[in-house]
């Protein structure tokens, strides 16, 4: 083969090499622990993920209010879902929305001043829990002051994220979203309300908090 050949034969060995770094230095291509987490916990992108708990929240606020036997357990079912859902949003959502965004700094400021007020009624509503006095008045207190925070959410927030973050970086997201819900604290607590207090609560009062719902779980029986 001569000189030419071999270059030739060269350039077309190494350029897949080439473009699969330039790929990755792109954002097109996850990196393969990343990739990994994608497939182990699902291709599903965080926009996608938290909507769909938004709509899931909603339901859980009416059925925490039907009377009866299962208001205890529907009660539970929602405190932890909002737990969850709003420490993967204070951990990773909003810190890629303030780097990510024009004007992300004052749109992440906004959702957190927010996600504090709805804490607020959140903890008051915790500590009445289904049978104390009032229950039913904080209930829609908070429901209203948490289906506003979402719908601003999704419709300044979601959408913007969708036009400036990758699809490979948005299904990254959700991995980290869906990682951070399995150990993240399932009640609502005052000052765990920014993306460094979550990163601290979740090791300390996640355990905790889980451990205290499996007491109440065996006592319940």
């Amino acid at each position: 083969m001569g000189k030419l050949g071999r270059t030739a034969a060269v350039t077309t060995a190494t350029k897949p090499l080439w473009t699969a770094k330039a790929a990755v230095k792109a954002g097109k291509t996850a990196p393969a622990w990343s990739a990994k987490a994608v497939r182990v916990l699902g291709g599903e992108d965080a926009v996608d993920v938290l909507t769909r708990q938004h709509r899931q929240i909603k339901i859980g606020f009416l059925r925490a209010a039907l009377p009866g036997p299962p208001r205890r357990r529907n009660f539970d079912r929602l405190m932890r879902l909002l737990a969850v859902h709003e420490a993967a949003e204070e951990a990773h959502v909003h810190p890629v929305a303030r780097r990510a965004l024009e004007h992300g700094r004052e749109l992440a400021a906004r959702r957190r001043h927010e996600e504090k007020e709805a804490k607020e009624l959140l903890v008051a509503l915790w500590r009445t829990g289904p049978e104390g006095r009032g229950y039913l008045r904080l209930l829609n207190q908070a429901r209203r002051a948490v289906a506003g925070h979402a719908a601003r959410e999704e419709r300044e927030e979601f959408a913007a994220l969708r036009k400036a973050v990758s699809a490979t970086r948005l299904r990254m997201l959700g991995a980290e979203v869906k990682l951070t819900q399995a150990y993240a604290p399932t009640r609502p607590h005052r000052w765990v309300n920014n993306e460094a207090t979550n990163k601290l609560a979740a090791p300390l009062l996640g355990p905790l908090d889980r451990a205290r719902d499996a007491v109440r779980h065996r006592m319940a029986r």
